[in-house]
């Protein structure tokens, strides 16, 4: 998300500044776009972090994760701190050498009491892997 050219992959519902070590806030609808290279077995991974003052409020955070609409995963994270998530992409999924949109929708959102802005979690990395 610090790479200068991040704003080319988000779609909506990701915030425009980077803060902190690299990350970005992503909202209640995140949608990103990627073209995917053809490859034998692509990976699907997030890198994101979860804030003990969201996490208090929300609780655990299922997330919806689906490339051009179809439902891929729905992992639940109850730590709090870093969060790694890595899945392997099924054969279908994908549209390769095109764009590919991606969504990663919280069950729920935290409405912070400063500005109401709706925060899901601060994203560090995301994209495709061989």
């Amino acid at each position: 998300m610090s790479n200068p050219n991040a704003a080319a992959y988000i779609v909506q519902g990701i915030a425009s500044n980077t803060e902190g070590n690299g990350y970005r806030w992503a909202f209640a609808h995140p949608v990103l776009r990627f073209v995917v290279p053809q490859i034998e077995r692509p990976k699907f991974l997030l890198d994101f972090w979860l804030p003990d003052t969201t996490l208090r409020v929300t609780g655990p955070l299922t997330l919806s994760i689906s490339f051009n609409g179809r439902l891929f995963d729905r992992p639940r994270f109850a730590q709090i701190g870093a969060q790694h998530y890595q899945r392997e992409v099924p054969a279908g999924f994908l549209h390769a050498n095109a764009i590919n949109l991606v969504s990663i929708d919280p069950d729920k959102v935290y409405t912070a009491p400063a500005d109401g802005a709706k925060l899901s979690f601060p994203i560090s990395r995301v994209g495709f892997v061989e």
